[in-house]
């Protein structure tokens, strides 16, 4: 039985790829900063959860040396929603979104050769606002902490790749939801809101602003084809998005008509209308060539998530 490592397991995208990955047969090390599995057994012969805060490097290498696995997923992460301030955390969040990928690159280079290592980059390299078409060969250009960290752990498997031949992967990930995203973000607000709209006709949030554009794919569609890119070409770079952008006000008009509601009678906007900002497209054109696999679930898919779970609890 091949073995694949899953830093982050108890996150939404880490939970999503070890079931990805006992799926397909593999035993996996999930590991993560709690002190248990939140959303897979503990211990099962194919599932092993240790618990470990990825700021120690050497609790890493243990694991590393313990279990030598055929596939490292990085997606652990210090990372907050929109406005989130990084720079009281910068120690934290450049031991744990770059220190430990270093961890894994030498590990492969030093002992492991045949390692493939897929990290959990972002869109937000690309700067901010995303503007144009958007593919693997763009600039980069920070505009936070973050960014500077996902930055940096691009060039460092860019490097390994190059001069040490380790197998490493960036995947350039635009937002991808689930039910499984913490309630802050934009997505489990609108989908909440759809809920408790469907029971009261009166129920309303308040949000920052519509007028924004992204790029919604659906999280456990992303970690499915992640594992794809391991087992595949796990040499090569990728943009991870569904290939469509959406004005955040449009998106949730249509979400909310779905259920015959209207969104302005239940969605508040605490900004004036302004220019959502200028337009890009994300190229998933590299992953259909390579990979002969692209997403195909929208952000509806994603939000009917919720409305299923509601009509479940309902009984309906």
């Amino acid at each position: 039985m091949q073995k694949a490592l899953v830093l982050g397991v108890n996150g939404q995208d880490g939970s999503y790829l070890a079931q990805s990955l006992l799926d397909r047969g593999y035993g996996v090390i999930g590991v993560g900063r709690q002190s248990a599995s939140r959303y897979l057994p503990p211990a099962t012969p194919a599932f092993d959860y240790v618990p470990l805060d990825l700021t120690d490097k050497n609790g890493l290498l243990s694991i590393l040396d313990a279990h030598r696995p055929d596939l490292a997923f990085h997606v652990a992460a210090i990372h907050g929603s929109a406005g989130f301030q990084y720079e009281p955390l910068w120690a934290d969040l450049a031991a744990v979104n770059m220190v430990s990928l270093h961890t894994l690159l030498e590990f492969a280079r030093t002992t492991c050769p045949n390692m493939r290592i897929v990290y959990a980059s972002s869109s937000k390299i690309f700067g901010s606002p995303l503007k144009g078409i958007l593919n693997e060969t763009c600039p980069t250009f920070a505009t936070c902490l973050y960014s500077i960290g996902k930055i940096a752990s691009l060039e460092l498997i860019r490097h390994y790749r190059r001069h040490h031949r380790v197998n490493g992967s960036n995947l350039f990930l635009f937002n991808h939801e689930s039910i499984r995203r913490p309630a802050s973000y934009f997505i489990p607000i609108i989908a909440k809101a759809i809920v408790a709209a469907r029971q009261d006709p009166n129920f309303s949030v308040r949000v920052k602003t519509l007028d924004f554009l992204t790029d919604w794919g659906s999280a456990q569609e992303f970690m499915d084809i992640a594992v794809d890119i391991a087992e595949r070409t796990p040499d090569t770079d990728y943009v991870m998005a569904s290939g469509t952008t959406w004005q955040a006000r449009a998106m949730v008009a249509k979400a909310f008509a779905r259920h015959g509601l209207d969104s302005s009678r239940h969605i508040v906007e605490l900004l004036e209308p302004q220019d959502s900002g200028p337009d890009f497209q994300a190229s998933i054109d590299l992953m259909a060539q390579t990979i002969g696999r692209v997403p195909v679930k929208t952000i509806f898919d994603v939000l009917d998530e919720w409305t299923l779970a509601d009509d479940k609890e309902r009984g309906q």
